[in-house]
């Protein structure tokens, strides 16, 4: 190669070079100028909470999933052609309403005929009973005989016809539908599900330091979060006597619906356990919290600026927490507009 085209390659790479620096910087100044950086000496507005000494009352949530008091697979307990459906998915029925009927006229055809016979027979004994002379013994205990027989075989196509005709076991919703109209059903096959939510079961889990709380008849206030101003009245009716794997045991609780406020299956349902309060202890709101449960903090307004501090907690209730260590009283605890702080940002309380 010629020393000029040598040259010429050279500059060329430098070139390159040269250009590949300063797009990936002016790429990082970029980057930088999006990056968010609070402005050290703008205020932040932020609500706070003074700390004092003070009854705090405990009370310890559980939180659980409501179900049916009953529910059934309902099916057929013979083979047929469904010629009725008197149900529909989503439909309120009673105790004893239609669920399906089944094509029984072949049922229906053998009943008549053996009415038929029933009667034919109990004339033939009649007449027996009645003869002065000329009946055996063995033509009367023969005619006996041919009655009980035609009862006994009405008796039974009767329960035979009645499982051609379905009904509901209870009053409750229709959840799901498995057949329709013309369907050939066997027997086991499912063919409806039926569920009761007039009453309703919530299932919690409970640790075993609460355990011996919970007694079986005793009554609590039941909440769920789609009627936050809803109290519903729970009746304890069950208390594991075996606790699970995490030492916690199974306590369930029957709960009337209401029409007003109406509770379905799957919904979340809260009992609150209270206890003693405690005595003059520190406790800031739940907005307050930081950090995670093995490391909790909070932010502190010191002379204007939000100061991040560590602290250790302990029990809690709906809205409050306890705090065993790490603030003092008269800290001033920022409980709103914790998004904008960094350690060292001014802050102005509202």
């Amino acid at each position: 190669m010629k020393k000029s085209n040598k040259i010429i390659v050279i500059i060329v790479l430098l070139g390159l070079v040269v250009f590949t620096v300063f797009k990936l910087l002016s790429n990082k100044k970029e980057v930088e100028a999006r990056v968010y950086r609070p402005a050290v000496n703008t205020k932040a507005i932020v609500q706070a909470d003074t700390v004092k000494g003070a009854d705090f009352k405990i009370a310890t949530p559980f939180l659980g999933a409501f179900s049916p008091n009953r529910a059934v697979t309902i099916a057929s307990e013979t083979s047929g052609k469904v010629i009725t459906v008197g149900i529909e998915e989503g439909s309120m029925v009673k105790t004893g309403s239609l669920i399906a009927r089944l094509d029984d006229g072949v049922l229906r055809a053998q009943l008549s005929s053996a009415m038929a016979s029933l009667g034919n027979n109990q004339n033939t004994l009649k007449r027996y009973e009645s003869a002065p002379t000329g009946v055996t013994q063995l033509q009367m205990d023969n005619a006996r005989t041919q009655v009980l027989t035609s009862q006994a075989q009405i008796e039974q196509l009767n329960t035979q016809i009645k499982q051609y005709t379905i009904k509901a076991p209870f009053t409750g919703v229709v959840t799901a539908r498995n057949f329709d109209l013309g369907a050939i059903v066997s027997p086991g096959n499912p063919m409806a599900t039926l569920i009761d939510i007039a009453t309703l079961k919530l299932e919690i889990s409970v640790p075993e330091k609460y355990i011996p709380q919970f007694k079986n008849g005793m009554i609590m206030d039941v909440k769920t979060d789609v009627y936050p101003d809803a109290v519903f009245k729970g009746v304890v009716n069950y208390v594991s006597s075996d606790a699970d794997v995490s030492h916690n045991y199974m306590v369930k609780f029957l709960v009337t619906n209401k029409a007003q406020t109406p509770l379905r299956s799957g919904m979340y349902g809260r009992v609150t356990m209270g206890s003693s309060p405690l005595q003059n202890a520190f406790s800031i709101p739940r907005s307050a919290l930081l950090g995670s449960s093995k490391r909790p903090q909070v932010y502190i307004a010191e002379q204007g600026v939000a100061r991040l501090h560590d602290i250790e907690t302990g029990a809690s209730n709906d809205t409050r927490i306890q705090v065993t260590k790490g603030l003092n009283i008269n800290d001033i605890v920022i409980t709103g507009g914790l998004v904008n702080l960094t350690e060292g940002t001014k802050v102005e309380i509202k």
